[in-house]
């Protein structure tokens, strides 16, 4: 998994549902704070400090309630899941 902008790992917890997960802060993008989140990762690249855009930081996986290897992939603005199509 890439990073999709510059940031902040903030945390890399282990969820029953989500399994492995990485969350990013991106700080203040056009008014709100930007978060994004990748889970049921299999291992970790990086699990904390500054992230650059397209930086590997962490490898696909199937862990949590995850049943094949994927990527769940989540853009957060507030705190608040939004569509991650709206940030591309």
């Amino acid at each position: 998994m890439y990073a999709g902008a510059d940031g902040t790992v903030i945390d890399t917890p282990f969820t029953a549902g989500g399994g492995n997960k990485i969350i990013i802060d991106h700080g203040v993008v056009n008014g709100v704070n930007l978060t994004t989140t990748y889970l049921h990762l299999q291992s970790y690249a990086v699990k904390s400090g500054s992230v650059s855009s397209g930086q590997v930081v962490a490898y696909a996986g199937t862990t949590g309630s995850s049943t094949a290897c994927h990527l769940h992939f989540e853009t957060r603005e507030n705190g608040i899941t939004v569509n991650p199509m709206n940030w591309l």
